[in-house]
């Protein structure tokens, strides 16, 4: 009897273990939107920042 349980209590850990890695994909899918969210984020920065910079340059040769 005991051990029965034992292997229910084992069968069901395994399905909840497999429930868990699932939504671990999910979240590496995000992730990778969030990570090009942020680099492109930071590369629009980095560009306007390159592009005041040209203007305050094309002020001071004026």
């Amino acid at each position: 009897m005991e051990k029965e349980r034992n292997e229910e209590e084992l069968i069901e850990a395994e399905e909840l273990e497999e429930e868990a890695v699932e939504p671990a994909e999910d979240d590496s899918r995000f992730d990778k939107i969030y990570s090009k969210v942020a680099s492109n984020r930071y590369e629009n920065l980095r560009t306007s920042y390159i592009e005041n910079k040209a203007k305050e340059l094309r002020k001071r040769k004026k």
